[in-house]
């Protein structure tokens, strides 16, 4: 019953897009409708089989790795070529030449997404300024990673030179801000077995994402138990004089809410003399960490929307949220988004290379400049 359902919700939510998109593709370009309807059927294969997604095997984990970016790449595409077949028809463009240029973006676009998502690597310098920062904490430098998505695609020479490419920079520790894995626990011990690229005198510290949460969130928690990677799940640890308030994610409110997101927790046990820094995995932990006038907030989760244009700060994610890029500075307090070193189950990032940021703390007053909104 429950799969009928899914197959009938996709069928109302998604069905005219794909009718759409290839009633109109085979009528404007009827030598590729083989083409077309092999896509459309790829893209699709998944819908009857995600019920039984939540099945942790190897047969789902195949299934999903395989099915799954066929389907998000052609979903989002039926999508996006409705609404612009709808924008041809409105500027009463020539049909087939409009679409055919399109068809061509999308083509040459996904070639760039597809190894921009899979070679180079950013490194962002950031220098963030607090009035408050203990003379201690002077030019401490903290590599802020987020949304690896490791999966069964993942490779692990990748996360090695993303961990190794992090410690270069001789970080005081390595942040992780959620989304270490791809929801199935079981690939915790491929990303654990990655941090042997990193010194021993380098800490790694992460906090849990959403996707942990959608996955097996305890199993995930007793997995990275005895491993380098030390979980901050609403509480915190010193870092010189530093302590670093890891902040639990806020899909648990609904699905877990034994692991609900706590700040007063993650800030208790903090000395009176330490300088607190949150480190969580959504934007939204800015909204309580700004009205308590907490200095310093460090979050991953938009990945950029894995489309945009960095040099005018603007990328998909800009569209549906807030803070979705970058530094902002709002009163007293700070913010970092990092759009994430790895991509959600399909290899596209375009214009959003991923990212290693390296935070520099600095005594000082802010600059509203350098805030975004």
């Amino acid at each position: 019953m429950r799969a009928v359902i899914i197959l009938a919700i996709a069928l109302v939510l998604f069905g005219p897009f794909n009718l759409l998109t290839i009633r109109r593709i085979v009528r404007l370009h009827p030598r590729r409708r083989h083409l077309v309807y092999s896509l459309a059927l790829l893209g699709n294969l998944v819908w009857p089989v995600i019920p039984y997604l939540e099945v942790r095997n190897d047969a789902t984990r195949w299934i999903r790795a395989i099915f799954g970016p066929p389907w998000f790449a052609w979903t989002s595409f039926a999508i996006l070529y409705s609404i612009v077949t709808l924008l041809i028809v409105l500027l009463r463009l020539p049909p087939a030449r409009a679409s055919r240029a399109f068809l061509w973006f999308i083509l040459i676009g996904g070639i760039a997404g597809f190894y921009q998502a899979l070679v180079p690597l950013r490194v962002e310098h950031v220098t963030i300024r607090l009035p408050n920062l203990p003379a201690g904490a002077e030019g401490t430098k903290l590599a802020l990673l987020s949304d690896l998505h490791t999966g069964l695609f993942t490779r692990p020479s990748r996360l090695e030179k993303i961990l190794a490419t992090a410690s270069a920079e001789r970080p005081a520790a390595i942040l992780l801000a959620g989304d270490l894995i791809d929801d199935d626990p079981w690939f915790t011990q491929k990303f654990e077995a990655s941090t042997n690229a990193v010194p021993s005198s380098i800490p790694i510290i992460a906090t849990l994402g959403n996707h942990e949460i959608y996955g097996a969130p305890f199993e995930y928690i007793a997995r990275l138990k005895g491993t380098r990677v030390h979980l901050l799940v609403n509480e915190g640890m010193p870092l010189g004089p530093l302590w670093i308030a890891g902040l639990s994610d806020y899909a648990a409110r609904q699905l877990r809410p034994a692991l609900a997101p706590d700040l007063n927790a993650a800030l208790h046990l903090a000395p009176a003399n330490t300088f607190p820094i949150v480190v969580a995995h959504q934007p939204r932990a800015f909204d309580e960490t700004r009205r308590r006038a907490l200095p310093l907030t460090l979050v991953g989760h938009t990945h950029g929307g894995q489309l945009g244009f960095r040099p005018l700060h603007w990328c998909l994610a800009g569209v549906f949220l807030k803070y979705h890029m970058g530094h902002y500075t709002e009163g007293p307090s700070q913010l970092y988004v990092t759009t994430g070193a790895g991509y959600w189950l399909l290899p596209f990032r375009l214009g959003m290379s991923p990212e290693i940021a390296i935070i520099e703390l600095r005594r000082g007053e802010s600059r509203p400049p350098s805030a975004r909104s």
